[in-house]
């Protein structure tokens, strides 16, 4: 099937009338029915004020400064993306770390102080210039810190806060009633997220109904709606992961996996390539414009920006595309719900992957 740019225009005014910018904004909790009707049934975010607890990160840290964190690692805040490596496309997940809790976070804030950036050791998107590993990485040893590049961000996301730090629980709900009744499900997982404004998720989906709820700081959403993958460029790209070389400088590792014959393949990974922030402000209109010509399918795409702050509560519907950072030191928590298979969204979910433009 092949739809036209005319096509194309018209279904993208039906969404933007659809969905209007700026999103609903709650001051109090809503009923389970008035969520389930008004927001879970249309697919729509909602942002709710003064729904979730303040906790600032020291208050976590005390009396828990033992306890061991599996970190995300990368020299540039960016994990989980796509970027050049050695001339080609790659997805390239971040090094993972076992640190104590009390050195991570004096790392996080060590961080901070030190983001000093060589544009000209860096691409179009800002992301830093990296090569393969040519030999047997050497790992760095957990604690060590480079202060000027290793850039640190707690996000797990494997149900991290029952699994791994089922001590930490008691600091936060262990659900959402009003999610929990509307939905008539319990959270399939509890993530816990720490990090800062030089700490990125590159945009991605999930399949899952995402209840984010921000203890201190604030994080910064864009998002687009699940028909925008029309237009968003997702693709199987070759996957590595960040590692440290003997010289402790940052490498990609190639992810090798056997084929069917037994015979050694690269795994690949889809990934969305498009980079919506240069649709958006502080881009100037010269900029937006020169992207959009690059990328034509773009101009047609609904990006917009959700600020949460401390005490926040924003439910993102399943499907919905979304990049994630911080504006400074920021804690959230956010509960998984599995989403519906055996509904209209997700039919027309896999229609838009598969229309040819």
């Amino acid at each position: 099937m092949k739809i036209s740019e005319e096509n194309l225009s018209e279904f993208s005014s039906d969404v933007e009338t659809l969905h209007a910018t700026p999103i609903t904004v709650l001051q109090d909790i809503p009923s389970p029915i008035s969520f389930l009707r008004e927001y879970v049934a249309l697919s729509k975010p909602v942002l709710i004020k003064n729904a979730f607890p303040k906790i600032s990160l020291d208050d976590l840290v005390r009396g828990n400064d033992g306890l061991i964190l599996h970190v995300d690692v990368s020299p540039d805040g960016h994990a989980d993306t796509i970027r050049v490596v050695d001339g080609e496309k790659a997805f390239v997940m971040p090094q993972t770390r076992e640190m104590k809790f009390v050195e991570f976070v004096k790392g996080l804030r060590m961080q901070q102080k030190h983001q000093k950036k060589d544009v000209l050791d860096c691409d179009e998107n800002g992301l830093k210039k990296v090569n393969y590993q040519k030999s047997e990485p050497q790992i760095e040893e957990p604690n060590h810190m480079d202060e000027e590049e290793d850039v640190l961000y707690y996000s797990r996301q494997n149900d991290c806060l029952r699994c791994e730090l089922p001590e930490l629980m008691d600091y936060f709900p262990p659900s959402v009633p009003f999610v929990d009744e509307a939905l008539d499900l319990k959270p399939d997982a509890i993530n816990l997220w720490i990090g800062n404004e030089r700490s990125v998720s590159s945009m991605h989906k999930d399949h899952y109904e995402n209840i984010m709820g921000v203890l201190c700081g604030e994080k910064i959403f864009t998002v687009c709606p699940p028909s925008d993958a029309l237009y968003l460029r997702e693709s199987n790209f070759p996957s590595g992961s960040f590692q440290k070389d003997s010289n402790g400088k940052w490498k990609v590792v190639q992810e090798i996996i056997p084929d069917d014959q037994g015979n050694e393949e690269r795994q690949k990974t889809r990934w969305m390539e498009s980079n919506v922030e240069k649709l958006l402000p502080p881009s100037s209109n010269d900029e937006i414009n020169k992207y959009i010509e690059q990328n034509p399918l773009l101009k047609y795409a609904h990006p917009m920006r959700i600020r949460v702050s401390a005490g926040d509560l924003l439910y993102l519907p399943s499907l919905w595309y979304h990049r994630v950072t911080q504006t400074k030191e920021t804690v959230a928590v956010n509960y998984w719900y599995d989403m519906r298979f055996d509904s209209p969204q997700w039919c027309a979910f896999n229609l838009y992957q598969h229309i040819k433009k």
